[in-house]
């Protein structure tokens, strides 16, 4: 079951957060719980957060954590973190989390979904076999400002 989630689940949240990306294929550096606590709250404690659960017996299993904005075209949902526990991934979790993410937005009117990926991880192949494509036009780019040597 998928429902909306908030700060009271803020310690579940950044745990299951830190559980899978500090794990293969993401390998992120997240050493602190406290910092990892901080991003999750940077997520869900904002007037266009929209942060939903997924939820198995009652467990939290799977977070996606966005924000809303309104575009010309109406309301969408800007995705800025999608997972599933390490232990029931590839079981089809989150093909049915991301059907009932979209059941929801449809529901509250909203017209599209957005979110960024690498191409090397199997994320890429899950949104591109569930119907997300990439954007021929836009590109995503990042710059280093760390101190110079």
């Amino acid at each position: 079951m998928t429902k909306k989630i908030g700060t009271a689940l803020v310690d579940e949240i950044s745990a299951l957060f830190m559980d899978v990306f500090t794990r293969e294929p993401w390998n992120d550096g997240w050493t602190s719980v406290g910092a990892a606590k901080e991003y999750v709250l940077d997520l869900i404690d904002n007037k266009n957060s929209l942060a939903l659960g997924y939820f198995v017996d009652e467990k939290l299993c799977g977070l996606c954590l966005g924000y809303l904005f309104h575009w010309h075209s109406g309301k969408e949902y800007f995705v800025k973190e999608f997972c599933i526990a390490h232990d029931i991934q590839a079981k089809g979790h989150g093909r049915i989390f991301l059907g009932e993410i979209e059941t929801i937005l449809r529901s509250e009117g909203l017209r599209g979904v957005w979110l960024s990926t690498e191409r090397r991880v199997p994320a890429y192949k899950f949104y591109i076999s569930n119907g997300f494509r990439e954007l021929e036009d836009c590109v995503f780019l990042a710059k280093n400002l760390s101190p110079k040597q």
